[in-house]
């Protein structure tokens, strides 16, 4: 497309080209620049959940009231070399001095039955006040062996007690920490 130049004279008439090289040059560098800042943009963004509103009898909106957090029982027996530690996410049931097991080995030997009576009397405690009144966790050291992991299971699981089956926390999970 070319562009007539007429000089002042209007004799001579020329024609003269557009030049659009440095326009292209521009929107080659452009281009890319924009599609760089969208980018950066888009990773700028803070994703904000607001509580969704109520409205009142009046019609007012009113901000929706938190609820309270759920309390989780956790309850945990870990299983050492020195007896059992047992323990939620409330409280640590401490043996007879500061870092002993709550559950002590007598002559060497787990006492499976008085982890049961434990286990009953922090059931009876907790009542139905958490979600979770029926799980345990397990966790045992490394070098316990396996037929002790299990009569642990057995003994969280039930209790035979004043000549009936009571059911303790039958829903059993084994923690994979280390120790």
């Amino acid at each position: 497309m070319g562009y007539r130049s007429l000089k002042r004279d209007r004799r001579e008439s020329e024609w003269v080209h557009a030049n659009i090289t440095p326009m292209l040059n521009l929107m080659v560098i452009l281009i890319p620049l924009l599609l760089n800042s969208a980018e950066f943009v888009r990773l700028g963004i803070i994703e904000l959940n607001l509580p969704p509103a109520a409205v009142s009898a009046n019609g007012q909106m009113l901000a929706e009231l938190p609820q309270e957090e759920i309390v989780h029982l956790d309850l945990t027996v870990t299983i050492t070399d020195r007896g059992f530690f047992i323990s939620s996410s409330l409280a640590v049931l401490g043996g007879e001095k500061e870092g002993e097991p709550s559950i002590s080995k007598v002559n060497g030997e787990y006492d499976f039955n008085m982890l049961s009576m434990q286990l009953y009397q922090i059931k009876q405690k907790a009542g139905y006040r958490f979600p979770d009144t029926d799980r345990i966790i397990l966790m045992a050291e490394p070098e316990i062996d396996y037929q002790t992991v299990i009569s642990t299971m057995d003994a969280a699981r039930s209790l035979y007690y004043n000549g009936e089956m009571i059911e303790l926390f039958p829903e059993v999970s084994i923690s994979g920490g280390v120790l």
